[in-house]
């Protein structure tokens, strides 16, 4: 039954994004009738990773792949910030893992990296930062693995809020 749930989570999620993105297609060929939260939660990070690594080696195809090398990602300012949140579908929360399928309209920046915050129990804030790749104008995602582990509240009170991105001029 769970994974009945998290695959039908996963694929309606993916109705707002491109239900051929990398990140979809690699995570539906991993999950399993018996995958429970764990190997969702595992699934999820080898595709993250199989997909970024797929992201820079197209980057790297057209000659901007080494741009990223050494580059001091930087916060995007409100403005731009607002831009990512608005071309980008709502992110999701199944079986303990964070996902945003993050579209990036910036023509010569990569989204690198974000900082997603929520409450505790306690409502004490805490912060989760998820690494990731998304090229100039595509998109990829982000993924927090045990996103809420211990704190069933997060889901409620979670918020993106910080996106930082490298400069590829």
């Amino acid at each position: 039954m769970r994974f009945v749930l998290a695959a039908a989570f996963f694929a309606l999620s993916a109705g707002a994004a491109d239900a051929q993105s990398c990140f979809r297609e690699c995570l539906s060929g991993k999950l399993e009738s018996s995958s429970d939260d764990i190997a969702i939660r595992d699934a999820a990070k080898e595709c993250r990773g199989t997909c970024d690594a797929r992201t820079r080696e197209a980057m790297d195809a057209k000659g901007v792949g080494s741009k990223l090398d050494g580059c001091k990602a930087t916060p995007l300012t409100l403005e731009e910030f607002r831009k990512v949140r608005s071309a980008s579908p709502s992110y999701t929360v199944e079986a303990g893992t964070f996902t945003w399928e993050a579209k990036n309209p910036f023509p010569d920046r990569a989204l690198t990296r974000i900082e997603v915050t929520a409450q505790n129990m306690d409502l004490n804030d805490m912060a989760f930062t998820a690494t990731g790749l998304v090229p100039p104008s595509g998109e990829a995602t982000f993924v927090i693995p045990g996103f809420f582990d211990g704190y069933p509240a997060v889901r409620f009170a979670a918020k993106i809020k910080t996106i930082w991105a490298c400069d590829l001029k």
